[in-house]
């Protein structure tokens, strides 16, 4: 496997004005995969087709999530007050705004992004460009994982132990639901959440519950594995991220199992593009690439410590 090391090549400090760091890396417009690491401020990006590391870009800060903006890279982390933004025609990385600490989720929907401040228990609005906070929704404790269906954002608050549903535009807070202890990782499916979580302390969680919101109760419950932390919704499947036991779950439509691979160690983050999943593996420092149509492993390629949040740019061409 080919590996470029980008180098930092240029730095542009203005007084009162905010950084901007270029960074140069070979991009023929093909689709990217890009990983940011959780143990160190690095983000590592792939050509897809090649899977080759066409760049490692050594970040100022330790980026806890991102998400693709028209086009730009928006990154968040814990630690920052400020949102940043890579622009992959300049290869250019700057602090476009500055939105309050504790990001550790993020979520795009048409345009608009949603923050998800798991430290300080709130929720943000934000448009990218031009830049503006433009509402924040104080939730319960610690919220962490977002989603969008029937014109709501819903957010699961960890030990809040509860979900809660957002007017996309103000925010306001329009249903709260204790569904499990310890929710992690949602997802909306025509009138009903997919729950999972880490489960109450002492008893760890195995399972993936159906929520109908107009019943507000559990209609089913779906072993998947252990502590499922995260859902992911695609055209006609749900894929089930179980970082106890270190597997993927492909469920249908009706929730029924339709396969089961084991990944790498800790498996914690998730995206898709057209007929492929990717998988971090935190501790296993492995991006695996599944072939949905087969749900079949297809690759894995090693990256440096700590791989978490995903991201993919479309290919440009």
């Amino acid at each position: 496997m080919k590996r470029w090391i980008a180098g930092l090549l240029l730095v542009a400090l203005l007084a009162g004005c905010m950084e901007k760091e270029l960074y140069v890396f070979p991009d023929d417009r093909g689709e990217l995969i890009v990983v940011a690491h959780l143990k160190q401020p690095l983000l590592t990006i792939i050509d897809a087709d090649s899977e080759d590391i066409i760049g490692e870009l050594e970040l100022p800060f330790i980026a806890s999530d991102m998400a693709m903006v028209n086009g730009r890279l928006v990154l968040s982390s814990v630690e920052e007050e400020q949102l940043y933004a890579f622009d992959f025609e300049t290869q250019a990385l700057e602090a476009i705004g500055e939105v309050g600490l504790g990001i550790s989720k993020l979520l795009e929907v048409d345009g608009e992004l949603y923050a998800a401040h798991a430290t300080e228990d709130r929720v943000s609005r934000i448009s990218v460009e031009p830049f503006a906070v433009e509402a924040i929704a104080e939730t319960d404790e610690h919220p962490q994982s977002l989603a969008y269906g029937d014109g709501q954002i819903f957010v699961a608050n960890v030990y809040g132990h509860s979900v809660q549903a957002l007017d996309p535009k103000t925010l306001d807070i329009t249903e709260s639901h204790h569904i499990i202890d310890r929710p992690n990782g949602i997802a909306y499916t025509d009138g009903q959440l997919l729950v999972g979580g880490h489960g109450p302390n002492g008893e760890l969680n195995r399972e993936v519950v159906r929520y109908s919101l107009a019943d507000e109760k559990i209609t089913e419950r779906i072993e998947v594995g252990l502590m499922p932390i995260d859902v992911l919704s695609g055209e006609d499947a749900f894929y089930v991220l179980n970082h106890g036991s270190h597997e993927v779950v492909a469920l249908d439509e009706d929730l029924e199992e339709q396969g089961r691979l084991s990944v790498a160690g800790n498996p914690y983050y998730g995206a898709l593009s057209d007929s492929r999943l990717y998988i971090s593996s935190l501790d296993g420092d492995i991006i695996t690439v599944i072939d949905t149509d087969d749900f079949e492993k297809l690759s894995e390629i090693p990256v440096s410590s700590g791989p978490h949040a995903l991201a993919v740019r479309e290919a440009q061409r």
